[in-house]
């Protein structure tokens, strides 16, 4: 039996939730009415039971996205709630914080009749995941991390996080090392496939309740599918009451489905009328993604069967589909139907913990996907059809030189990005104790937001990451430090053609010792400056030296700049170590508190040495 609950109206997102029923009422449905008894032939009947008070959208795995000032509408079955209800934001992320929201004088009578409760968001609300708490006399229910606040971005960044099967012997528990990784990725989504708990977990409603705690601390809210190692009453209990549903997230969408082996989609008659019913809603133009446990595109295999594919890609902006499962999805693996639903982007990732289950590797994995517009793209995408592999945990990081509880008033943010490609958009959270009058200030990163909470200064900052770099930014209140005022030029093609080569004792290496590579370092202010350039490519140091002296070269100088002064350092590009494809050339200036790395975008050639060529051959 499916009920469909849709709001309109002035909420900054509209709700479509759909609850899959999976009461004795979905079984009842079909039977013909039972007689009722008459007087002289009464019996006696069991009063039906209260059902529970429970909240039903938004919940934890079905969030809701709302700006500050707007309002927000609130399904929960609540049938005893006659008292006027007390609705909250809650933050659980330190410094702790509480909303009330207004509900108005019928919020009990709406609550008890099963209507929808709208409630306004404060305009003064500090953006961040809250849970929703509504209390009633000494009754309450409470969604945890379910309210996103705030205004969304035109880029929409989504992290999937795959198979978890936690309670396997190899996963004793969810890796707490994906929460400060993927936070820094700055998401504005988590969407997870299924499979949280190990159907061997020995303590399942434990687990369940371990995996709120997990999903809690991640900055953005999380959208769940079911796999066929869920129970399903435990997730409609702690998840969603259904296993699928729409989330709208500004201008896109998200289509949960149900949809694994023991629940294949295609003999689900229901739940096919369902999905074409919401994907070919009039006057749509959302882009829309998926989020299924299936390791396979089923509901696309349906259409095409059915000779509808052609129609419905496009006919329900789908643009990217999520898909469970235990390994990166390989290219091979039912291409011709991807192909055939081109430009659609298909996502499959290695499993999201420490499991190593048909064939994973033992290491947490997740992946970052952008959709901007109709587009999704990943981060690192060498072109169509040749997606970047999902990242294991490590890869990118972050440090904070003394502990970020806001009893600093000045903290130093080291972030460091080990991976071949570019990340931009990534963000970190910082705690100040305010000093003086003045607003937080930041070098190094750019401060998106500061705002005061209880005594605290909450600042967020924003910055990209080049491939295999670094950057340090400061932050602080109180006075803050002079820049240094120097300015770093670079002088290079914007494609670099290498020559691989080896020494006599076979270490291979690429040369590109003609071509001229200049930095120029010039300071800009009124006294004399002290720095260390630090060149990099590919992970390596470059190595230079003076154009004005003569010497050898080396990868660092100490330079000690006057006023006006400016430097030409001649790069040695004869022995470098780097691969093909888009880098980046990095200059660092070592010597002052903030360091954030001057770029220059390359694509990097490598054409093998005739010699190495023929050694190869006989290999």
């Amino acid at each position: 039996m499916l009920v469909l609950f849709r709001t309109q109206g002035l909420a900054a997102v509209a709700l479509t939730v759909v609850l899959l029923a999976i009461s004795s009422l979905a079984d009842d449905g079909g039977r013909d009415a039972e007689a009722v008894p008459t007087e002289g032939n009464a019996v006696e009947v069991e009063a039906p039971e209260v059902p529970e008070a429970r909240l039903l959208w938004p919940t934890l795995g079905r969030p809701a996205f709302v700006a500050p000032g707007d309002a927000l509408q609130v399904y929960a079955q609540m049938p005893q709630a006659t008292q006027t209800p007390v609705v909250s934001l809650l933050c659980q992320t330190a410094p702790k914080h509480r909303h009330l929201l207004h509900a108005g004088a019928e919020a009990g009578r709406a609550l008890a009749g099963g209507e929808a409760l709208r409630v306004q968001v404060p305009a003064y609300i500090v953006p961040a995941t809250y849970d929703l708490e509504i209390r009633w006399g000494e009754s309450c229910v409470v969604g945890r991390h379910c309210v996103a606040v705030g205004t969304l971005p035109e880029r929409v960044r989504i992290v999937h996080l795959s198979n978890m099967n936690v309670g396997d012997v190899g996963a004793a528990d969810f890796d707490a090392r994906l929460i400060e990784e993927v936070n820094l990725v700055g998401p504005t989504l988590i969407v997870a496939t299924g499979d949280y708990l190990d159907a061997t977990h020995a303590d399942p409603v434990r687990g369940w309740l371990e995996l709120g705690d997990f999903l809690a601390r991640f900055d953005a809210p999380a959208v769940l599918a079911c796999g066929d190692h869920d129970d399903m009453a435990l997730y409609s209990r702690f998840v969603a009451p259904s296993p699928i549903g729409v989330v709208e997230v500004g201008r896109c969408r998200g289509i949960v489905l149900l949809d694994h082996a023991d629940n294949p989609i295609e003999r689900d008659a229901e739940q096919l009328r369902w999905a074409e019913r919401v994907l070919t809603e009039p006057n749509d133009e959302r882009v829309t993604f998926v989020v299924s446990h299936a390791e396979s595109p089923n509901l696309l295999r349906f259409w095409q069967r059915q000779g509808t594919l052609e129609r419905m890609v496009p006919g329900g902006g789908l643009g990217l589909w999520f898909a469970g499962g235990h390994r990166d999805w390989d290219g091979r693996e039912h291409a011709g139907l991807v192909t055939a639903a081109a430009p659609m982007l298909f996502v499959r990732t290695h499993q999201s913990s420490t499991a190593a289950q048909d064939g994973a590797e033992g290491v947490s994995h997740y992946r970052v996907v952008d959709l901007a517009g109709t587009r999704a793209f990943l981060p690192g995408e060498a072109g169509p059809g040749r997606p970047p592999a999902s990242i294991p945990v490590g890869r990118l990081a972050v440090k904070i030189d003394a502990p970020n509880d806001g009893t600093r008033t000045r903290l130093a943010v080291t972030a460091t990005n080990n991976l071949p490609y570019r990340m931009e958009g990534l963000a970190a959270r910082v705690l100040l104790r305010p000093e003086g009058d003045g607003e937080p200030w930041c070098q190094g990163a750019a401060l998106e937001r500061a705002t005061r909470i209880d005594g605290v200064w909450e600042c967020r900052l924003k910055f990209d990451l080049p491939d295999k770099g670094s950057l340090r930014a400061l932050v602080g209140t109180g006075p803050e430090p002079p820049l240094p005022g120097v300015q770093v030029r670079i002088e290079l093609p914007s494609r670099l053609q290498f020559t691989a080569r080896a020494s006599a004792d076979g270490l291979r290496f690429c040369s590109a010792s003609e071509t001229a590579a200049l930095v120029y370092v010039r300071n800009r202010g009124e006294g004399v400056v002290e720095v260390r350039p630090l060149v990099r490519l590919d992970g390596d140091r470059v190595a230079y030296r003076l154009v004005s002296e003569e010497g050898p070269f080396a990868t660092a100088y100490r330079l000690r700049l006057q006023a006006g002064e400016e430097v030409a350092l001649e790069l040695d590009l004869s022995a470098v170590r780097v691969c093909p494809g888009r880098r980046e050339l990095q200059v660092y200036l070592e010597g002052g508190q903030a360091c954030t790395p001057v770029c220059h975008p390359l694509d990097v050639e490598v054409t093998p040495a005739e010699s190495l060529a023929r050694i190869d051959h006989a290999r």
